[in-house]
């Protein structure tokens, strides 16, 4: 097809919290796998709860079926080096919901409105594992150094594909997502094709695949527990191609985290 291929680019990656930074910071991308994230033991084995955890997921009311997700978000401060989760909103069934926005020239389907989500389960939250990679995703995107309070929103989202039934991420094109950076994590990946990371210039923003230069593109695909990528969202646009199960399966399932950081205020600045 012409795309700039990484063959299973995160398992050549073996590479330093501060070489990964200058990667994101040069192409406005950079992967990373489990061996860069030295996982213990306990950390290991919150990896296989989060698959099972993500199994009782609901399914995302907004876009096409397939999609199954819960969220949280939270405002991290640099005095204590901590984040306070937003509580949520209760509501009849006794499931807990907190709302999640998007503007319209990041989120062409669905921008403007406010999106609700299942909260995402303090089990979750607490685990050992989701504190190691929020602190290690923060510490490459260079904001702890500038900011005294940031939002970090964490999305756990389950793709869940059937015969026939493809499943889609929303918006289905190139886009950028409005948080100045987005860390994506692989949990679980079993029966599917699909699901593979396109990056382009950010002039490609609300584009389909086939209305890219295949030369633009550069191309890779999450296969194993932890492969993992960050993305400036100022420097590039992203596109994830439909999960679609695999021929003999009788399901297919792509699960990720993911993670982004936004300043509260620009006035919030440190001082220098």
């Amino acid at each position: 097809m012409g795309w700039n291929i990484f063959t299973n680019a995160p398992d050549s990656y073996h590479l330093t919290a501060a070489h990964i930074r200058n990667s994101l910071h040069q192409q406005g991308f950079a992967t990373f796998n489990a061996a860069d994230l030295d996982l213990s033991d306990s950390e290991k084995i919150d990896l296989i709860s989060l698959c099972e955890l993500s199994k009782s997921l609901p399914l995302d009311r907004f876009g096409e079926g397939g999609r199954h997700r819960s969220y949280c978000e939270g405002i991290w401060s640099w005095e204590t080096e901590t984040i306070d989760w937003k509580t949520g909103y209760p509501q009849p069934d006794g499931s807990v919901e907190i709302d999640y926005h998007q503007g319209s020239e990041y989120q062409p389907e669905f921008g403007g409105v406010v999106r609700k989500f299942l909260r995402m389960s303090d089990e979750i939250l607490n685990k050992g594992l989701l504190n190691k990679l929020i602190w290690h995703d923060l510490s490459l995107t260079g904001m702890a150094e500038h900011y005294s309070h940031l939002l970090c929103g964490v999305h756990l989202i389950r793709m869940q594909a059937l015969p026939g039934k493809p499943a889609k991420i929303t918006p289905n094109c190139f886009h950028r997502d409005g948080q100045p950076f987005t860390a994506v994590h692989l949990i679980e990946r079993y029966n599917v094709e699909g699901g593979a990371t396109h990056i382009a210039p950010p002039s490609y923003t609300n584009c389909q695949l086939e209305a890219v230069p295949a030369h633009e593109i550069t191309r890779f695909l999450l296969n194993d527990p932890l492969d993992s990528y960050i993305i400036d969202d100022a420097a590039i646009c992203h596109y994830i191609n439909p999960v679609i199960c695999d021929e003999n399966a009788s399901v297919g399932v792509r699960t990720i985290i993911l993670i982004d950081f936004t300043p509260l205020e620009q006035s919030d600045r440190r001082p220098q």
